[in-house]
């Protein structure tokens, strides 16, 4: 069943409301978020204490101030302009660059750890994009041949902007494509960042190893709004939680079931203030 302001994904029920709003918590409560369509959802996750003024173990990384590069220290300065240099990044139209796309998203997949690497079905790739007409791409070019080495997706709300996903080809890193790329999207949405609107990158990771976000705060000014995690578990998993956590040292799942339930002990950790 469709349940408002939720939604189910990967074994979760998680809000569809802005990272800064509350989520209405009924469902909750009552024990109907267990019925929620899209498949067998264990926890219900949602977070409070938006951008309190503490840290805590949770947090969601955001830009809420108007990017200048002169603000920046010279070595980063000098990052962006070198991936200015090498590529020319704009807003394109998926369906126009759908084999560029999946030639990207597959060797920007290919450098990833092999124990959360994804596989992609060409033709159902190629057909997801026609979907995505609530996203805005942002393609870049190489300055050299013209080809796409890297695109990136932004979804516009009320408010804010989520910065959903970011894929390029490994051997672009070296010209500074991922300095270029979030620039030209700080750049469209400066405007807006004058204002009460912010950029968000999502939360604290928990399964992918990667330093995306540190890079974020780093060369572009991006914060960590620190929050609250909250979690609720349905029926006898909440036990087998209960059951596992002071275990969760001893559980270090690299793929499968494992890696997931390593995944919900640690949540469950952050959970702890």
């Amino acid at each position: 069943m469709t349940i408002d302001g939720w939604k189910y994904y990967n074994h979760a029920a998680i809000p569809t409301c802005a990272p800064h709003e509350m989520p209405n918590l009924k469902p909750v409560e009552d024990g109907s978020i267990w019925k929620i369509g899209g498949g067998t959802a264990f926890i219900a996750r949602w977070t409070i204490d938006w951008d309190c003024e503490h840290e805590t173990n949770w947090w969601y990384v955001i830009k809420d101030e108007p990017f200048d590069i002169n603000s920046l220290k010279s070595k980063r300065r000098y990052e962006i302009k070198k991936g200015n240099k090498n590529f020319e990044v704009r807003i394109i139209n998926p369906v126009e660059y759908i084999d560029e796309i999946y030639e990207v998203t597959v060797e920007a997949f290919s450098s990833w750890p092999q124990k959360y690497r994804p596989s992609v079905d060409e033709g159902s790739f190629k057909k997801s994009l026609y979907t995505w007409n609530n996203k805005c791409v942002f393609g870049a070019f190489s300055r050299e041949n013209g080809s796409l080495c890297g695109y990136a997706t932004v979804e516009e709300y009320s408010g804010y902007a989520a910065f959903t996903t970011l894929r390029v080809k490994p051997e672009a890193e070296k010209n500074a494509i991922n300095a270029a790329v979030v620039n030209c999207i700080l750049e469209e949405y400066n405007s807006k960042l004058e204002k009460k609107f912010y950029v968000c990158d999502g939360a604290r990771s928990v399964r992918h190893e990667t330093a995306f976000q540190d890079y974020l705060v780093k060369y572009f000014g991006f914060r960590k709004a620190y929050c609250r995690l909250c979690i609720k578990y349905k029926g006898m998993f909440g036990m087998m939680v209960k059951i596992l956590f002071p275990f969760r040292r001893l559980i270090k799942g690299k793929t499968g079931i494992g890696s997931k339930i390593s995944a919900i002990l640690r949540m469950e950790e952050y959970t702890k203030q």
